[in-house]
C-alpha cells in the first residue's frame, strides 16, 4: 500500500549546484515532522523514489514506498520512547530496499528536540547501492570519478 504525501513545491531543493556534484555523493533527502508530515524533499529523493516504481503526481504529491514508510514509523516509535526516557542523542536505523529492480539503502535518523518535542525531526537519506549507482552515471562522469578515486584528478 502506498501513501500519498502532499508537499509544497517551495520546500523542494532545485539548486543549480546539484548538477556539478557526482551522483554517488548525492543522497535523496526527506525530512518529516514528529507528526509524520513530509516537510522537505530534494530533487534527488524524487528521482530515487521514481527509480523504484513510485511516481510524482501533478498535484505535488508523491507516493512513498511502503518500506520507506515502515522505516519512518519505526523511527517515530523509537523517537517517542527516547523522548519519554529523556534521551536526547540522535540515532540511526538503516535498511536495504529492492523494488521494481531498483536497490536503495535507506538511512533514517531521529533527532529528538529537548524542551519542545514537537520540534523533533525524522530525516531519511536514500542512496543507490554501488552497482546501481554505476548504471545511472554517464561515461564522462564515471571517468572523472575513476580519476578522483585513483588520486589523479
Amino acid at each position: 500500500m502506498n501513501i500519498m504525501a502532499a508537499f509544497s513545491p517551495a520546500f523542494m531543493s532545485c539548486g543549480l549546484s546539484e548538477n556539478t556534484v557526482l551522483l554517488q555523493s548525492r543522497p535523496g533527502i526527506l525530512v518529516f515532522s514528529r507528526s509524520r508530515q513530509l516537510q522537505y524533499v530534494n530533487r534527488r529523493a524524487l528521482e530515487l523514489i521514481g527509480s523504484i516504481g513510485q511516481t510524482k503526481t501533478e498535484s505535488c504529491s508523491i507516493a512513498l514506498p511502503p518500506r520507506l514508510l515502515e522505516l519512518r514509523n519505526k523511527i517515530h516509535a523509537r523517537l517517542d520512547d527516547r523522548l519519554k526516557a529523556d534521551l536526547w542523542e540522535p540515532f540511526e536505523e538503516s535498511r536495504g530496499v529492492t523494488e521494481c529492480g531498483g536497490r536503495l539503502l535507506l538511512r533514517g535518523f531521529g533527532y529528538p528536540a529537548r524542551g519542545a518535542s514537537q520540534d523533533s525531526r525524522i530525516v531519511i537519506l536514500l542512496e543507490l547501492f554501488a552497482e546501481e549507482e554505476k548504471r545511472y552515471q554517464s561515461p564522462a562522469t564515471m571517468k572523472v570519478f575513476e580519476r578522483q578515486t585513483a588520486g589523479i584528478g
